[in-house]
């Protein structure tokens, strides 16, 4: 059973991906287009209904272009102040 710190990065993770999306005007039909995710698991993760897969997660930060390592700092910091101010 994942931790609550965990599973706050894990959102946060899933919210900056989909923000990444949106701003770079893409749909969720097109994302699953250029990383070869099925639409579902995108749809289900952007809905926090199902934590997506590594692998789809990587291949969801290289369709938008992110850096991976970066993606997991920036949500860890995310999680982590969310955390601080509760």
């Amino acid at each position: 059973m994942p931790s609550q710190t965990s599973e706050a990065t894990v959102h946060a993770l899933l919210l900056r991906l989909v923000e990444a999306r949106k701003n770079a005007g893409i749909s969720q039909e097109r994302l699953a287009e250029l990383s070869g995710v099925d639409l579902g698991v995108i749809s289900r993760g952007e809905n926090l209904l199902r934590i997506p897969g590594l692998a789809s997660i990587l291949d969801l930060a290289r369709a938008l272009d992110l850096d991976p390592s970066a993606l997991l700092a920036a949500a860890t910091k995310d999680a982590s102040g969310k955390k601080s101010r509760s």
